[in-house]
């Protein structure tokens, strides 16, 4: 019980890190769905480790959200002034490709914190959609719900395929 709460706070700070850097360089829910997988923990330990991923991937795009916001900065930064905003498009366009960008675009402008909700939970999508919403002056309160609906949604993703992962280790090795 006292292991699995230190592993829910493990994975809420990596994940927080997740959705200010680490998502973009490392990929910690590929050690979500290894936790799941190769220590198949209880019902309990898995909801609760999902949750706090949720949570430590809400804060961390939260806290990006916010340096990207130019009139609200994180606690203990400055934010970015307007001419390092105007360039931010071209750079996100070339960082993360045309397409991409383009759809969190438009998916945020047509549709506001259903279209952040839904972009944050597609896997690859959702690095961008803090700096998005951020430079698009998303209200912060919708933006912070949405991301954490969005967040749950790709938890859950996960976990459906990590059962995945299992479902086929038992039916073709024997697990």
């Amino acid at each position: 019980m006292v292991l699995s709460g230190l592993i829910a706070v493990g994975f809420c700070c990596f994940f927080v890190g997740e959705g200010l850097v680490l998502g973009k360089l490392l990929q910690p829910a590929i050690f979500y769905v290894g936790y799941v997988t190769v220590v198949a923990p209880s019902s309990w330990a898995v909801g609760l480790v999902t949750l706090a991923s949720t949570l430590g991937a809400t804060v961390g795009q939260w806290l990006l959200y916010r340096v990207f916001t130019p009139t609200r900065p994180p606690p203990g930064s400055g934010y970015w002034s307007p001419e390092r905003l105007e360039r931010l498009p071209g750079v996100l366009r070339r960082w993360a490709g045309q397409r991409w960008v383009g759809l969190v675009e438009r998916q945020i402008d047509r549709f506001g914190a259903y279209g952040v909700g839904f972009c944050t939970a597609i896997p690859g999508v959702r690095t961008v959609v803090p700096i998005i919403a951020g430079v698009g002056a998303q209200p912060e309160r919708s933006y912070t719900i949405a991301a954490g609906v969005g967040n749950l949604l790709y938890m859950g993703l996960l976990l459906g395929a990590a059962y995945g992962i299992l479902g086929l280790g038992r039916l073709f090795v024997g697990l």
